[in-house]
């Protein structure tokens, strides 16, 4: 679970950095405040649960075992409430975002609606608590930690937490807090795709032809049949790919906790002596963090854009969510029937429909009323003839 206060997520990249960085820190729970998204840039994170409150949001992963019953939102935007089940238990989340201005009707009212739900509760946001006024306010230089984003857990659920504390502060000018509670050891099934970005470095170019190249002097076709040499040939590489891109990223992964503790000791340091050379080192360690989450998360952006081009079309999971999306879109969910009342249910939406074309589409004809006036307007119409010297010369061969 991970609180934080992400200072705006409209930057396609830097979205991208933040839920990568939260994808490799397996977090399941994210308790989001600041969010500053419009409602199209919302829609673009429907891809786990999603509840958006502005500026607060949750977001939960598509892979947990969870199911929302109901939920709950300030009017002034100030906090979100979430009530389901997880798996088998029921549990509350709440985000909230308290302003600068202390405002004690606010967590009043927090605090009343979050009453009606059952425990175990787990509240994260930043609540603006500042503990040391100099320090947290009239200081014009930026602390290492903030006391201000909190993460409050039930009693239920206290003895459940292995471990609570601050990540490193580098995408956002806030620490994410994060805390560790029953990890949910779940995964889905893994399926193996290859990644054609590894094809722009030279190393893996030229360590793939020297595979091609020893597997084909090892195996002959003679002692075995071209079919078997095929198969043997695709899984041989399959492998080479698998274990040169999986170093790749266990380095990428190493590299960036690497700087991750080292800034976050850093950032310690800082806050106990305040001096220029800590600032410089805290700096250079953050630009280095930000150049490698980016570079990460363009890489991302250039799979997912290439996967759409090449998949778009094609029958698969991707066509498959477009047509779902288009029918969400298009569905009714409910109608106003003719004696006022709104209906829901799909017998009552089918039988609006079907009577109101019923009633387009039928005769409007009436024979007693409309059959003397039709009469008499024939009557009264004179059709021109032809005369004998013009149909003669329609009937002219064409010259």
């Amino acid at each position: 679970y991970v609180s934080w206060n992400i200072n705006g997520i409209n930057h396609p990249i830097k979205r991208k950095r933040i839920l990568s960085f939260l994808k490799s820190h397996q977090v399941q729970v994210v308790l989001l405040q600041e969010m500053h998204l419009t409602q199209v840039e919302h829609e673009k994170l429907r891809g786990g649960w999603f509840f958006p409150q502005k500026p607060v949001a949750i977001l939960i992963s598509k892979n947990s075992p969870f199911h929302c019953l109901s939920q709950v939102t300030d009017s002034a935007g100030c906090f979100v409430i979430v009530h389901g089940r997880w798996g088998s238990k029921q549990v509350t989340f709440a985000s909230m975002y308290a302003s600068n201005i202390d405002d004690p009707l606010v967590i009043q009212n927090f605090f009343l609606q979050l009453a009606q739900f059952p425990s175990p509760w787990v509240i994260g946001g930043d609540f603006n608590c500042a503990l040391d006024m100099v320090m947290d306010r009239s200081s014009s230089v930026q602390v290492a930690q903030t006391h201000m984003a909190k993460t409050i857990l039930a009693s239920l659920l206290s003895h459940h937490v292995k471990a609570c504390e601050f990540l490193p502060r580098f995408i956002s000018d806030h620490s994410p807090v994060m805390s560790l509670i029953i990890p949910d050891d779940l995964q889905g099934p893994f399926w193996w795709k290859f990644d054609s970005y590894l094809l722009t470095g030279d190393d893996f170019v030229g360590e793939i032809k020297l595979a091609i190249q020893e597997f084909f002097q090892l195996n002959r076709s003679p002692p075995s049949s071209p079919d078997m040499i095929w198969e043997a040939f695709k899984a041989t590489i399959q492998g080479k790919i698998i274990v040169f891109s999986s170093a790749c990223k266990k380095k990428f992964q190493q590299w960036m906790v690497g700087l991750e503790q080292e800034l976050r000791g850093v950032e310690t340091e800082l806050y106990k002596n305040n001096l220029a050379e800590n600032r410089e080192w805290v700096a250079l360690l953050q630009h280095d963090l930000n150049e490698l989450s980016s570079i990460g998360a363009e890489k991302a952006l250039l799979r997912i854009r290439s996967r759409f081009y090449a998949r778009g079309d094609k029958v698969g999971k991707l066509l498959a969510w477009q047509l779902h999306h288009e029918e969400a879109d298009c569905l009714i969910p409910s109608i106003r029937l003719p004696d006022g009342n709104t209906s829901f249910t799909p017998e009552a939406i089918n039988g609006a429909f079907q009577n109101y074309y019923l009633a387009l589409y039928s005769t409007q004809y009436d024979e007693r009323n409309m059959k003397g006036s039709m009469v008499s307007f024939l009557d009264n119409i004179e059709i021109p003839a032809l005369s004998g010297e013009q149909g003669e010369q329609l009937d002219m061969p064409l010259s």
